[in-house]
């Protein structure tokens, strides 16, 4: 078994249990969109940006509906699969003075695609002619993109992809080092490397490995739907949506890379075809069995605002079927505790968001809510 910052993880937390979390409540701050998976808040600037699963980035207007595109590049992004389309959005840390942001799509060929645009602070609009391919990665199968994008606190780009797809990793993309599927990436697109759009950044701990892939920072991930670093201690979470057993939280403490988090070999603690599982896995945070509905979990973020005392420090996350939703202690990672009761059931949560105030949103397909005391 090994270790998140040197705490055992949580081998089975049973999840709904009765809830010591905080009263809280769900505020509408912007309805009407068609298929958000995303609200990112660009530096420097106030409004909040929905990101929706066609291709388009809207801002939410000011009576709460979705803005004119800021960004449309639905002419490029193939989104008939369910689990394809525009998924991720990330702010270079200098935005404000280079004008970088990145995204994450499937191309009209099923690939994923990582693109550099530019767009000054305050613009109306993302011209697409700034467009530059930072990576592409053929998808052998539909589903399984991850699709998640995240500045560290290091200043480097984190890319979260799923194994590809196909029942239980049929090509054992997730183990591989050989390929970038089934993993979280740390690279440098400020920078070009020999061949490459990107840089790798000096401590990825398979840069020096002879036919493994050098942007690899994490392995062994199924279908890491949302990642975030906790703003507070740099520590990395991620949301990895399990098979037809179980779903999982995991988690990496600031600049841990190498951890290998089992997939195909354990889903969460249990065996699976892929096995046997080992010891040099690390466990999941967290894990909870499909049962009540639940089916894929959506990662969320470490609340650190100042408007709800009781929820700093805690790692908000949920299940998209069900509508459940916990929070973990994320100094001291174990049995999860039950928001349901405080937010009653969403189903359908596509993603969370975090503005620079701390404040937390949660997003399905067409409204975009503040988590509120």
């Amino acid at each position: 078994m090994r270790r998140f910052a040197g705490i055992v993880t949580a081998a089975a937390a049973v999840l709904g249990a009765p809830s010591a979390a905080p009263a809280l409540g769900l505020e509408p701050v912007g309805r009407g969109f068609a298929s958000a998976v995303g609200v990112v808040q660009a530096p420097g600037e106030a409004r909040l940006l929905v990101v929706e699963r066609s291709g388009v980035v809207r801002p939410i207007a000011r009576d709460g509906r979705p803005g004119p595109a800021w960004l449309d590049i639905r002419d490029r992004v193939g989104s008939e699969g369910f689990e394809q389309g525009l998924l991720g959005l990330a702010f270079a840390p200098d935005y404000t003075r280079s004008a970088r942001l990145y995204v994450n799509y499937t191309d009209r060929s099923g690939a994923t695609r990582v693109v550099e645009f530019r767009a000054r602070p305050g613009a109306d609009r993302v011209l697409t002619r700034t467009a530059r391919l930072v990576l592409r990665q053929r998808q052998p199968y539909a589903n399984h993109n991850g699709g998640a994008l995240a500045f560290g606190p290091d200043r480097m780009l984190y890319v979260a992809l799923g194994d590809g797809g196909g029942a239980g990793d049929p090509q054992g993309n997730a183990a591989s080092t050989r390929t970038l599927l089934g993993k979280i990436l740390r690279i440098d697109p400020s920078r070009h490397g020999t061949g490459r759009p990107y840089a790798i950044p000096a401590g990825n701990p398979f840069a020096s490995r002879v036919g493994a892939r050098p942007e690899i920072w994490l392995t062994g991930l199924r279908n890491p739907w949302r990642i975030s670093f906790d703003r507070a201690t740099g520590d990395l979470w991620m949301g990895d949506v399990g098979g037809n057993a179980r779903e999982e939280v995991d988690g990496a403490r600031a600049g841990q890379g190498g951890l290998d988090f089992g997939w195909n070999r354990r889903e969460g603690t249990a065996d699976f075809a892929g096995g046997p599982r080992g010891a040099r896995e690390t466990d999941p945070v967290a894990e909870y069995r499909h049962r009540d509905g639940s089916c894929s979990v959506t990662g969320g973020y470490v609340y650190r605002g100042a408007a709800i005392p009781s929820l700093i420090g805690r790692y908000v996350y949920a299940d998209w079927c069900s509508g459940h939703s916990w929070t973990i202690d994320a100094g001291v990672p174990g049995p999860a505790q039950a928001m349901t009761d405080d937010l009653g059931r969403i189903r359908g949560v596509t993603s969370f968001g975090e503005d620079r105030a701390g404040n937390l949103y949660v997003v399905t397909a067409s409204v975009v809510r503040r988590i509120v005391r």
